[in-house]
């Protein structure tokens, strides 16, 4: 039988600074596993007997865990193939209604579970919101992923897919941090192709700059920026539907990147309209 992932989403309630994302349950601690009340009216388990379960804590009405339930949503379904079960547990200090929309909106469609009395987020000694807990088959925590703005898809499913075994710790670890894959993991001589074309558009030879951007993602796949930068040649260039897909690839990247919302948008929302000058 093929293992479930649990994947917990929970609400934390207020803000600390810690470099630790559970002060009361460090990497390799077990979590212990409670059958807790449900947004509607059920009830449901903490964790399952499954090979990965992983928790997200959450504040309702936060930017940084908006986008945590957003993403969380979208890894859900890009791993539906994966039996991943995916619960999602807010404290009960905020209003029914107002988390029933929050989850609406960000397209979570996953058990949502109550937090009485804060009493999980007490027990782990939540430090830090919103954050993700990813524990192995034995509910011992196995690692715990806090918000980040670039690549928090890719994060989150790397430690889960580690779990499963899917992917060795090499893979996980290039995953976290593309510069140290090899070799196209090369981070500092991809940072260097990008300046190079930073400053090759800036002198108006777009050619150039465009060759150092393609080297730039050679050097370092997982980068964002670089894609921008020739969607934003290739539109001002009048090549609209290539620079549309450079900025599509940038957002696979970085989902909420305002430079490649911005150019996909403006090519979306305007087909027809002349492009933008390239500097």
């Amino acid at each position: 039988m093929r293992a479930l992932v649990t994947v917990a989403v929970a609400a934390a309630i207020i803000s600390v600074s810690s470099a630790w994302g559970f002060a009361n349950a460090a990497v390799g601690s077990a979590i212990p596993n409670q059958e807790m009340p449900a947004l509607d009216g059920t009830r449901h388990l903490l964790l399952t007997n499954a090979t990965a379960n992983v928790f997200v804590f959450f504040r309702p009405e936060q930017e940084h865990s908006r986008a945590t339930l957003e993403q969380v949503a979208r890894c859900a379904k890009e791993m539906a193939g994966k039996s991943v079960y995916w619960v999602a547990i807010v404290s009960d200090r905020y209003a029914k209604d107002k988390v029933e929309v929050e989850i609406k909106e960000t397209g979570l469609a996953i058990p949502v579970l109550i937090d009485e009395g804060d009493a999980l987020y007490g027990q782990l000694g939540v430090a830090l919101c919103p954050v993700t807990g990813i524990t192995d088959r034995d509910h011992k925590l196995a690692a715990y992923v806090p918000f980040t703005k670039v690549n928090f898809p890719v994060i989150l499913q790397a430690h889960v897919r580690r779990v499963l075994g899917e992917i060795s710790d090499k893979e996980l670890a290039e995953a976290v941090d593309p510069s140290t894959a090899a070799p196209g993991g090369d981070g500092e001589a991809a940072r260097r192709q990008f300046k190079l074309a930073e400053k090759l558009r800036q002198a108006g030879n777009n050619e150039k700059a465009l060759d150092s951007a393609r080297k730039s993602i050679e050097k370092d796949p997982s980068a964002a920026a670089p894609h921008i930068l020739i969607g934003q040649i290739l539109a001002g260039q009048g090549n609209r539907p290539e620079a549309l897909k450079e900025f599509e690839q940038a957002l696979k990247l970085e989902p909420t990147n305002t430079n490649a919302l911005a150019g996909a948008k403006a090519l979306r929302d305007n087909p027809g309209a002349a492009p933008p000058s390239a500097r």
